[in-house]
């Protein structure tokens, strides 16, 4: 009987951490994809990229359908500030002229 229970923790555990693994890879891609979306409009530096990759994987880690409307307002407004703080003035314009870009890598 032990073994039995041995073996269902083991599997149940496994299964856990491949879901695990999906989700972090799952996340990878999104933000990837933001981050192309960003670099067609807007030319980064390698460390502009590090610096806004950091407030994707964050967004897409605490996005949930189940998150409060407060809680999302204040994720956008982080999201935001990671969004902007490396870039130059020239940047911020170049990305403020284009609305549908910004709320996309924000909030989406």
């Amino acid at each position: 009987m032990k073994k039995f229970i041995a073996l269902f923790f083991m599997i149940v555990s496994f299964s856990v951490a491949a879901n695990a693994q999906d989700r972090q890879k799952e996340i990878a891609k999104k933000v990837q994809n933001d981050i192309t979306a960003l670099t067609t409009y807007i030319p980064l530096s390698d460390a502009q990229k590090v610096e806004i990759e950091k407030g994707l994987v964050m967004k897409h880690q605490n996005l949930s359908p189940e998150l409060s409307e407060g809680r999302k307002k204040e994720l956008v407004k982080v999201v935001d500030h990671y969004l902007r703080a490396p870039l130059t003035q020239a940047q911020l314009q170049k990305l403020d002229a284009n609305p549908q870009l910004v709320k996309r890598l924000v909030s989406e």
